[in-house]
């Protein structure tokens, strides 16, 4: 895995290769520069697997770097790991809302560095695999034959929602938050109720229609509370929320749903394709981080489920 480190510290800069390659990772680039970072990305031969950005820089933070580098062709999905001694949750957010896929301390933890360059090495296997699977699917496909639509449990991409990230980052996001920004923090789930229906009548294209006007919606609902959310397959979205008073979502169920009834969607065939959704009450995060993400997830999950199953 080629991995680029950008840190104005150059004493960090010389640690940095000595501490990935301690973690099995020897092949490190690096540079003192975000611009001349940008200009490595843009125009060297060589394409980096992963990116390691310092986040408090001069003239260009690791931030607007991270939003910068997105924007680069061929690295709109590479893991980019944010590397800082502030903890703060603002700089958090702000790192994962520009496209940072995780986060990790100063100073450097070797096994912490390492189990965090292993997962975006998992993620980059994991990309590759979906992409080759696609790129046979197309090239098996008639002409003029219409893709059928995407397993239901797929963790399909959805394109052009503000705060809507990877489920992996937002795992990521939620294991780095501090026990402060736990306390102030609340996650809930959302579902499309009797998505099997949907998902078994619409083309590929309308159901990501159908997901991408749930994923805008609940934004425009929750937007007040600068939620980071993602769509972990099966119709259901999870979110966590900026908002310390936990409180039931009956209300945050009936805004969604009245804003969804006025879309108008349609089928293929131009029946109406209505979408109902169940909000789940939110949740506290664990302050535990070896349980924060698995058991939160899960209890919001099976909370919105049982919420859909009884309307």
């Amino acid at each position: 895995m080629k991995i680029l480190a950008v840190d104005d510290d150059p004493i960090i800069l010389e640690l940095l290769p000595m501490v990935a390659a301690r973690g099995g990772f020897k092949d490190v680039t690096t540079t003192m520069s975000g611009e001349h970072a940008l200009q490595m990305l843009r125009n060297s031969d060589v394409t980096f697997d992963c990116l390691l950005f310092d986040v408090n820089m001069p003239e260009m933070d690791g931030i607007e770097l991270c939003a910068l580098a997105r924007a680069v062709e061929g690295y709109a999905k590479t893991p980019i790991i944010m590397v800082t001694a502030m903890a703060e949750k603002s700089i958090i957010d702000r790192a994962f809302a520009a496209g940072a896929t995780d986060y990790v301390n100063k100073p450097f933890d070797v096994v912490e560095l390492g189990a965090r360059l292993r997962v975006a090495e998992v993620l980059i296997a994991t990309r590759r695999a979906a992409d080759g699977a696609i790129g046979r699917d197309q090239a098996n496909l008639q002409d003029n034959a219409l893709p059928s639509v995407f397993p239901l449990d797929e963790e399909v991409q959805i394109y052009g929602v503000k705060a809507l990230i990877e489920y992996s980052t937002l795992r990521n996001y939620l294991s780095q938050l501090s026990v402060t920004g736990v306390v102030g923090s609340q996650v809930l789930a959302f579902k499309i109720d009797h998505v099997e229906k949907i998902h078994s009548r619409a083309s590929a294209d309308k159901f990501i229609i159908a997901l991408t006007e749930v994923a805008q919606t609940t934004y425009q609902v929750m937007q007040e509370f600068c939620p980071m959310m993602a769509y972990i397959g099966n119709g259901t979205f999870l979110m966590v929320a900026d908002k310390p008073n936990l409180e039931r979502s009956s209300e945050i169920e009936m805004e969604i749903q009245s804003i969804l009834d006025g879309k108008n969607l349609q089928y293929d065939n131009g029946d109406p394709l209505k979408i109902v959704i169940s909000a789940s009450n939110p949740i506290r995060p664990s302050t535990s981080k070896f349980q924060r993400v698995r058991k939160t997830f899960d209890r919001a999950i099976a909370r919105v489920e049982s919420r859909a199953s009884r309307k």
